[in-house]
């Protein structure tokens, strides 16, 4: 009987792919090993005591279990025989042509995607860099897909009639996109912290765009709805994007890349909306959707092209159930996190609150304008889009996060006080809200995504899963609550509630300072400057006076300790099992 043999098999270069076969060899009365190299040259490796076959490229782990003498030992004649002659010019075994199969359509595309150029490939040794250029990318892909949402909102009469179905039938279309787009949040983008990021982005873009394809072609207003909802749950790819880039971008850069993605959200919502008006003023309303269709499968190949093939956070794996479960769990358990998800419940219930109402304002007297000059309103957030990242870049990467969240607080403050008590009788009040509460709330945003990518590394997706829960929650809030009171007492009534909410939210930051571990309190000192260029300053103020390098070394090397210990207790014990699993 020949003993048992398990074999774990760990690529370390996916540039080598090879073949493992284990089988018994009735000549020589025992199992020999056999890897057949099907790609590149790989040396012949070492055979170690400990049953280890290694060489530089690929680590293969060999354990076996030994037949026991009558006596409970194992004797050396009961060994097998390994034969560990790997060579590149081994010839395969000769295949059997008449039980082998051709793969079909669907493997063929299944290997297209994930197919890895290799540019793109891992090298622990040598990590690809996250240059500007991938971070234009991100922001180019995060744009054009969060659009697929706004498509629908200038056109819904349109709509209503290709289908035939009232208006009122035909708004179920933008309803169904934002439920569907809250369950890929709260189902799919979790798993961004499991799988390997570029594989897990590259299939949603591809399953989308294939989606895509029926909303093009159909006459059904069910299918419509149905293909709609579908769509928008796989459309959480820039959710995943964002996370990605607080892995990549150095601390001291965090900020500024985050808001370069955030605003190419942005520029895909305004741009969804002024492209569908444009092209469904001059053609058909299906060619927006064809623009759709063609755009979805470029950010496909350029993803495919140029996107790096990032490892997993979290190799080892999560069960899914628990993966859900935890994010309840990190939410209750750093205060940090429900600070910045209640400040974005605020100010998301203010943004929308606004942007609902202005319609109802600007239609009606003394303005009474159209559709299209309405619409126009929204290139005002042009402006914040190009000068946030620079405010990012100069400030917020500079600073405490929590000093630019209540600037933006502030300047949501004065511009909607502006616009609420001005905007009546003068239409620059609502020009100057829009203004100021675009680049207030995307300065707040982006400083709070900032802060709150720092407490679980491994966590991030699950971390920002929570952020934009309570951010859709501020938003179906918003809209709620700002037509409900400019129904029953107008635009100020409606204008009055979002100070108050901004007042909440300003109220809150002053309740917990930046350094403060517990729930309230300002424990940790009111410095604005990160504690990096704190340290930084002091050490170059001991040189000048002659405190010697030694002096600086020394408050350097605690400082990164006590920065070590604190990563330590803030991640949780599963959290940091997990990181050295990885590692």
């Amino acid at each position: 009987m020949f003993p048992r043999l398990s074999v774990r098999s760990r690529i370390r270069d996916d540039e080598f792919a090879h073949a493992l076969r284990v089988y018994k060899d009735r000549d020589c009365g025992g199992i020999r090993l056999q890897a057949s190299v099907l790609r590149g040259e790989l040396k012949r490796p070492t055979f170690k005591h400990n049953g280890s076959l290694r060489d530089t490229r690929t680590t293969l782990l060999l354990e076996l279990a030994m037949p026991s003498s009558p006596h409970g030992s194992s004797t050396p004649d009961s060994s097998p025989t390994l034969d560990t002659s790997l060579s590149s010019t081994a010839s395969p075994e000769p295949k059997d042509h008449s039980t082998s199969s051709s793969p079909t359509k669907s493997q063929k595309i299944w290997g297209l995607i994930t197919y890895t150029p290799k540019r793109c490939r891992y090298d622990p040794a040598n990590p690809p860099r996250f240059s500007i250029w991938l971070n234009l990318l991100f922001a180019f892909a995060g744009a054009f897909t969060v659009a697929n949402l706004y498509y629908n909102h200038p056109i819904l009469h349109l709509l209503a009639r290709e289908f035939g179905v009232s208006n009122e039938r035909a708004s179920l279309i933008p309803t169904l996109a934002q439920a569907g787009y809250a369950c890929g949040l709260v189902f799919l983008c979790p798993l961004g912290d499991v799988f390997p990021r570029r594989l897990y982005v590259l299939s949603l873009v591809f399953f989308t765009s294939t989606v895509w394809l029926g909303l093009c072609l159909t006459n059904s207003f069910a299918v419509f709805c149905s293909l709609t909802l579908i769509a928008s749950v796989t459309t959480v790819t820039p959710q995943l994007m964002l996370p990605l880039v607080g892995d990549l971008a150095p601390p001291h850069r965090r900020a500024s890349a985050l808001s370069i993605t955030s605003s190419g959200l942005l520029l895909g919502l305004l741009f969804a909306r002024l492209l569908s008006g444009v092209v469904t003023e001059y053609t058909s309303w299906r060619n927006i959707y064809w623009l759709a269709f063609g755009l979805q499968y470029l950010i496909f190949a350029l993803l495919w092209l140029f996107m790096p093939d990032y490892p997993s956070t979290n190799p080892d794996g999560i069960k899914y159930f628990r993966i859900l479960y935890s994010i309840f769990q990190i939410f209750i358990t750093h205060p940090l996190l429900v600070q910045a998800c209640i400040v974005g419940f605020c100010t998301s219930t203010t943004f929308t609150s606004f942007w609902t109402t202005l319609t109802f304002l600007l239609s009606a007297p003394p303005y009474e304008y159209s559709t299209l000059i309405i619409g126009l309103f929204a290139l005002i957030g042009i402006f914040s889009m190009f000068f946030g990242p620079l405010w990012s870049r100069y400030v917020t990467d500079r600073f405490i996060p929590l000093f630019s969240v209540i600037i933006g607080l502030v300047i949501c403050m004065a511009g909607t006080c502006i616009g609420t008590y001005t905007g009546t009788f003068t239409v620059a009040g609502p020009i100057i809200q829009a203004a100021f509460l675009d680049f207030g709330i995307q300065t707040a945003v982006i400083a709070n995504r900032s802060a709150i990518f720092g407490i679980l590394p491994l966590a991030r997706n699950r971390v920002n899963t929570a952020y934009m829960i309570s951010a859709f929650c501020g938003q179906l809030t918003g809209t709620a609550v700002g037509n409900h009171n400019f129904a029953r007492g107008g635009w100020i009534s409606s204008g009055s509630t979002s100070v108050g909410f901004l007042a909440a939210a300003l109220l809150l930051c002053a309740a917990r300072g930046p350094r403060e571990k517990r729930w309230v309190g300002w424990g940790g000192g009111w410095m604005i400057r990160k504690d990096g260029d704190v340290a930084k300053k002091g050490d170059v103020e001991r040189g000048k006076t002659g405190g010697g390098k030694k002096d600086s070394a020394e408050s350097s090397q605690h400082a990164d300790g006590d920065r070590e210990r604190e990563r330590n207790a803030t991640e949780g014990s599963g959290f940091m099992d997990a990181e050295k699993a990885s590692h």
